[in-house]
C-alpha cells in the first residue's frame, strides 16, 4: 500500500473506521481490504471483535501486522451495539464511519464523502445496495442538502439510503461526542438514527452506492425470533420520546417510520410458526393500531388481524429483491 508521508496526512482529516467483528471470517477480509485500499488513505480503522468463536480475531491480528493504521480490542460477546461504542469510546480522528465485517465499500467511497463535509457536525451519506450487481452504480452527485429536520428524515429513509441503519455514513466527530447507541440487544442503530440528524449541521446525500451490504436469505430465513427482537418496543419508546420532547412537527411521519420498522419485524415472524412469533406479532398489531390513527387509509390493514398476517408472509417471500424494496418504500412514504 502506498502510504503518504506525516505532512500530508497532517493537512487531512482523519476519519475513524469502525468495524464490529463477530463471526465474520468467511467475509471479513473481502471487507478489510475494501477499507485499507480507499483511495482516501488518512484512516484510523478500529477493529472490536465481539468475543468471535471462528477465525475472525486471528485474520484482525494479521491486517493488523501489515497496516499501522489499524488498531483492535477484543471484547466478551454483547452485541454490535456495545462494540460500536467500544470504538467510539477509542477514536480519535475528525470523522467517524460505521462498517458490517461482512460489508463492501467502493475503494473511492471515503474521498467522495471527505470531499463533501467541512465542519465536526456535518454528515454525508452514499446509497447501499444488498445485490453486487448493482455495487458503484451512480453519478456521484449531490441528490439532496440540509434540508429541516423533516425534510431530512424524509431524505434519509428515501429508497437507496441506509435509512436508520449506521453504515454508508460519515459522520463529524461531534456527532459523537455524548451520543453512543442504547445498551439495547436489537434495533440500537433505530434508536438514535434521528438524533444524528437533529444534531447535524450539514446533512449530504449522494447518488452513489459505494456501500455493499452482504445479505444472505438463508440466515434469515433460518433465524427464529427470539426474547430480543421484543427490543423493538424499547427501540420505538426511544424514538417517540425524543421526538416529542426535541422535534414534535415531525411526529406524523416519525410514527410512520416507526409502524414501517414494526411492519418489517412482523413480517419477519411471519416466516416459522412458534409461540413467541406468535406473541411477537400480537404485540406489535396491537401497538400499531394505535400509530396508525393519524396516517389515513393505512389503517384499514388493521381492521383483520389474519389478513395482515396473510399479507405479511406473502410479502416476505419477495422483500429481499432490492428493487421490490424499494418500490414499497416508495408505496408506505418512507
Amino acid at each position: 500500500m502506498k502510504v503518504k508521508n506525516l505532512d500530508d496526512f497532517k493537512k487531512e482529516p482523519i476519519i475513524s473506521v469502525i468495524v464490529p467483528v463477530y463471526n465474520s471470517e468467511s467475509y471479513l477480509k473481502d471487507c478489510l481490504d475494501s477499507i485499507v485500499e480507499q483511495t482516501y488513505e488518512n484512516l484510523e480503522i478500529i477493529l472490536i471483535d465481539d468475543g468471535s468463536t471462528d477465525d475472525s480475531l486471528s485474520i484482525i491480528q494479521m491486517y493488523a501486522r501489515n497496516d499501522s493504521r489499524i488498531m483492535y480490542d477484543s471484547i466478551k460477546n454483547s452485541g454490535p451495539g456495545f462494540a460500536r461504542n467500544k470504538g467510539l469510546d477509542k477514536f480519535t480522528g475528525d470523522f467517524v464511519f460505521f462498517v458490517d465485517a461482512d460489508d463492501v465499500l467502493c475503494r473511492d467511497l471515503f474521498e467522495l464523502l471527505i470531499k463533501n463535509v467541512s465542519s465536526p457536525s456535518d454528515v454525508a451519506m452514499c446509497k447501499f445496495s444488498k445485490d453486487m450487481k448493482y455495487f458503484g452504480n451512480g453519478d456521484k452527485q449531490i441528490v439532496y442538502q440540509s434540508g429541516s429536520f423533516t425534510d431530512n428524515v424524509k431524505q434519509m429513509y428515501s429508497p437507496g439510503f441506509s435509512s436508520s441503519g449506521p453504515c454508508a455514513k460519515l459522520y463529524g466527530r461531534d456527532i459523537f461526542s455524548t451520543l453512543r447507541f442504547p445498551n439495547i440487544a436489537m434495533y440500537e442503530d433505530a434508536a438514535i438514527s434521528l438524533q444524528v440528524l437533529s444534531l447535524a449541521k450539514n446533512v449530504t446525500f449522494f447518488d452513489y452506492i459505494g456501500y455493499y451490504y452482504r445479505f444472505n436469505p438463508e440466515s434469515i430465513t433460518n433465524t427464529k425470533v427470539s426474547e430480543r427482537n421484543f427490543c423493538i418496543f424499547k427501540k420505538t419508546e426511544i424514538v417517540l420520546d425524543f421526538i416529542k420532547k426535541e422535534h414534535p412537527e415531525a411526529t406524523k411521519i416519525v410514527h410512520t417510520i416507526c409502524l414501517n420498522d414494526n411492519e418489517y419485524v412482523m413480517m419477519e415472524s411471519t416466516r416459522i410458526k412458534t409461540d413467541m412469533s406468535k406473541k411477537l406479532f400480537n404485540a406489535l398489531f396491537i401497538q400499531n393500531k394505535e400509530l396508525v390513527n393519524n396516517l389515513g387509509l393505512r389503517k384499514m390493514l388493521y381492521l383483520n388481524k389474519t389478513a395482515l398476517y396473510l399479507l405479511l408472509k406473502m410479502m416476505s417471500k419477495v422483500y429481499y429483491n432490492d428493487y421490490l424494496r424499494m418500490t414499497f418504500k416508495k408505496i408506505l412514504g418512507v
